[in-house]
């Protein structure tokens, strides 16, 4: 048992450094200009605070 798990865990290590070396030249596409407004209107108009305001200390 303890060699088959060991066997799966280097397939799997493997397969994350195979998969992290493939991501490295992908670039994420931006996101769109007033994307960040239309989300924090969003969140405003179904009544959620975010916490990153409260956490800055904005206390909104």
């Amino acid at each position: 048992m303890k060699r088959q798990r060991k066997e799966i865990e280097i397939r799997l290590a493997k397969e994350f450094d195979r998969l992290e070396a493939a991501s490295r030249d992908i670039k994420t596409p931006a996101a769109p200009p007033d994307e960040f407004e239309n989300i924090l209107g969003e969140m405003k108009r179904r009544g959620i605070n975010p916490r990153v305001r409260k956490e800055l200390g904005d206390g909104k």
